[in-house]
């Protein structure tokens, strides 16, 4: 009962805050100390996953963002693993209350190796790629969620007993280009996260605080050869994140997860703001 309270008291915290605040949300860098995997058993396991992310851009673009992640984990050795991710996304303006873009984004191929380092601790190197594989309308750069690009993911994340700490970088080593010939030069991404998790029988609850800062502000490179930087799109935010993971059976796990945003965004000209993200989803140990 108490848990149950709890996580309804979060919930109204969310809606309440909604239309005030808004955040960076997951254009790849996040993915770096995303730990679900701690036991060796999990490590090890191949897996498949698939998750749905809810998110809204607020004020005053409102559009409703839903994401459909279809995952792999795939053991190559005891200490190594590959992650692939594809993203399916679909977009709503909530004024016309039609879905105006849609198709599959970019997908992320991650390595992580993983050691030990001493006493329920290990440490984690991760590293990997954002695909441009998408297929997502590119009539305009506005509102377009940092898809369209191929970026280097390099991050590391530390694990002690119950608490974790992870950092990470994402490089864009090639532009968005959309039809008309203008090219979109999106700024690197620093990441920062620490957080706990705690046990109960088959529930595990985890508490995150996630920093995100653009090194340099996000340019438009036009077709006729003019170059227009985008005020303040070299952002600094920070995030709480809260979340359960249940394990229904030895095999398969349920993961429930919900963002809020502690300072207020205003550009969205790659479509990373959010004023709520919350995500659920199923992972199968095969």
């Amino acid at each position: 009962m108490k848990k149950l309270l709890f996580v309804l008291l979060l919930a109204g915290l969310i809606l309440s805050i909604r239309n005030s605040y808004s955040q960076c949300s997951d254009a790849g860098v996040c993915i770096i100390g995303d730990v679900t995997k701690k036991t060796k058993t999990e490590i090890t396991a191949n897996a498949l996953s698939f998750h749905y992310v809810l998110g809204f851009s607020g004020t005053p673009e409102d559009i409703v963002f839903h994401t459909f992640k279809f995952g792999g984990d795939f053991s190559i050795t005891d200490k190594f693993s590959v992650n692939v991710v594809l993203p399916v996304y679909s977009l709503v303006y909530k004024e016309k209350n039609v879905m105006t873009k849609n198709g599959i984004g970019d997908a992320f191929v991650m390595g992580d190796y993983i050691t030990p380092t001493g006493k329920n601790q290990n440490i984690s190197f991760q590293g990997g790629f954002k695909l441009n594989t998408s297929s997502v309308d590119k009539q305009k750069f506005g509102y377009y969620n940092a898809q369209g690009s191929n970026d280097l993911i390099l991050g590391v994340d530390y694990n002690y007993s119950f608490f974790h700490f992870s950092g990470g970088a994402q490089i864009p080593f090639t532009n968005y280009k959309d039809d008309a010939g203008n090219v979109m030069k999106r700024g690197a991404d620093v990441m920062f996260r620490t957080g706990l998790q705690r046990r109960a029988g088959d529930l595990k609850i985890k508490f995150e605080l996630l920093a995100i800062k653009r090194l340099n502000e996000s340019e438009i490179v036009y077709n006729g050869g003019a170059t227009s930087k985008i005020p303040d799109s070299d952002f600094f935010q920070i995030n709480i994140m809260g979340g359960l993971l249940y394990n229904i059976s030895p095999d398969f796990l349920l993961d429930f997860g919900i963002a809020i945003p502690m300072i207020k965004r205003v550009d969205n000209t790659d479509g990373t703001k959010r004023v709520f993200t919350t995500n659920i989803g199923i992972r199968y140990n095969m």
